[in-house]
């Protein structure tokens, strides 16, 4: 993934490394000493990776899957009545494989209109009971998996360890980056899972695994890969205006 880059390699270990901590790309290119659009860059290539590297691993096991939404969390921030009516909560789904300790083997959270969506059926962005049908069916291996999973209910009370993840994910994206729009929402949800399970494991060899086994990504096709949804109005904070890319 790394061929052709103008960037040093050095540069891109840094890079690696630093995303054990979550950071956003105004943060890395102050570190690293890149522009602000090539921190960026390297971010999202790094999130491309590992969200190749996730495609190629469904869920097995014994399930428990959440249906929740993204973005409720701002309306009690934005007094703007008009404000508060143009945000659209994007509904995802989160999934785990446990193991016999309860414990995750396996974290997926799914942007229902996002790249890994389906056309046919999550046209309008459809949540509920059609959205975790979904994602069994392109998440799961196994035919009869949905059989085995657990179902929790929706809410931000919920004590279980994916309600817990699943705060932390809402967390980190408003607090890091001030919220993230539909455009590039999983790939920051694939960057949390991914972190999430490898905690306690190699983080860095992995993504350096990753970025080895992945073809490279040009800049063009990272800022066309654009959700159906239209963008949420996040921007209570105003972007500066050297940047050129969504945070």
């Amino acid at each position: 993934m790394l061929e052709g880059s103008r960037t040093p390699l050095t540069k891109w270990f840094q890079a690696m490394f630093l995303m054990q901590l979550g950071i956003s790309a105004r943060l890395l290119s102050e570190l690293i000493e890149v522009t602000y659009k090539t921190a960026w860059l390297i971010n999202h290539k790094l999130r491309h990776a590992i969200g190749v590297r996730d495609r190629e691993r469904p869920l097995e096991g014994d399930l428990q899957l959440l249906d929740e939404y993204y973005g409720y969390e701002y309306h009690r921030y934005l007094g703007s009545v008009l404000m508060q009516q143009a945000l659209k909560p994007q509904p995802v789904v989160v999934g785990a494989a446990l193991d016999a300790a309860g414990d995750f083997v396996h974290l997926k959270m799914k942007a229902v209109d996002g790249p890994d969506g389906d056309d046919a059926a999550m046209r309008g962005g459809a949540g509920g009971e059609e959205a975790v049908a979904l994602f069994v069916e392109k998440h799961v291996a196994g035919q009869a998996a949905g059989d085995r999973a657990e179902r929790l209910e929706r809410g931000h009370r919920g004590r279980s360890a994916l309600h817990i993840a699943w705060r932390e994910a809402v967390r980190w994206l408003n607090w890091t980056f001030g919220g993230i729009g539909p455009k590039h929402l999983q790939a920051y949800l694939n960057e949390f899972c991914f972190r999430r399970l490898l905690v306690r494991t190699d983080m860095l060899a992995e993504l350096i695994a990753c970025c080895g086994a992945t073809k490279t990504i040009t800049y063009r096709r990272l800022v066309g890969l654009s959700s159906r949804i239209l963008p949420i109005p996040w921007a209570y904070r105003r972007p500066e205006r050297s940047s050129r890319c969504a945070v």
